[in-house]
């Protein structure tokens, strides 16, 4: 508990430049003390691209449970680069199993001698079909390479949980008037973890040589023990658009 109050105020210091004033300290005890089962890194059986495996990752909270305000909210991904183009599937589904939203999309290969992949913002309001989430309501989603469309239980798979929760009129006020920077670190003291980090992807996508905004990406993403991802080089963020 002490490690994550340290990287809580660590992040308020990174996200305000200043730690002096008590209001601007993170606040971290709303967020949920239980999650629910899910796996942030990949996991699947044999195939041609198993050896991605490991290095498939959702950048979500430890206990795989993102609380979010917005009706149609982002989730970010960490995807491994491959040497050949892969298809990718993402499926909503709601609290009764039924899926609500399925979207297939084709992540381009890279012909350059590098470990790094990419994070891609997959954005639920870029969806025609997809109503909006009801508040209250907790929903499943899956992320899958499919390595072998014939046989999908080679599929590399993350899964995890999402749920909307109501707006608090006080917090809409304040995020209303503030800045982008400003509403990173006003859902991050809310405990809205997965809005915080998307506000502060944006930030980090439109100004990638912010060195500031840089390490407040790093300490959001070391809160939640996704180290293995914090270092990695920050590329562009990709909205993955229904056509």
């Amino acid at each position: 508990m002490k490690n994550k109050a340290f990287t809580a105020i660590c992040l308020t210091a990174l996200l305000t430049l200043s730690c002096a004033v008590p209001n601007q300290v993170l606040a971290t005890e709303n967020k949920p003390k239980e999650g629910l089962p899910g796996r942030r890194t990949g996991g699947g059986t044999r195939g041609e691209c198993s050896s991605n495996a490991g290095k498939l990752m959702a950048l979500v909270p430890e206990n795989n449970l993102a609380l979010t305000q917005q009706a149609y909210p982002n989730i970010l991904f960490y995807i491994p680069q491959t040497s050949k183009p892969i298809t990718m599937e993402f499926v909503l589904q709601d609290d009764s199993r039924n899926s609500v939203y399925e979207k297939t999309f084709t992540k381009n290969g890279s012909d350059t001698k590098t470990d790094s992949g990419e994070i891609i913002n997959l954005s639920l309001l870029d969806s025609t079909s997809l109503p909006p989430l009801i508040t209250g309501k907790t929903y499943h989603w899956y992320l899958s390479i499919i390595c072998d469309p014939e046989n999908r239980a080679s599929d590399i798979v993350v899964h995890g949980w999402i749920q909307r929760v109501a707006v608090d009129p006080n917090l809409a006020r304040k995020v209303e008037q503030a800045s982008l920077l400003e509403r990173a670190n006003l859902y991050a003291k809310a405990g809205l973890w997965q809005d915080a980090l998307a506000t502060l992807a944006e930030l980090r996508y439109s100004q990638p040589r912010d060195s500031k905004l840089a390490a407040s990406w790093t300490e959001l993403l070391q809160s939640e023990k996704l180290d293995a991802i914090a270092q990695e080089t920050f590329l562009n963020i990709k909205i993955q658009k229904d056509r």
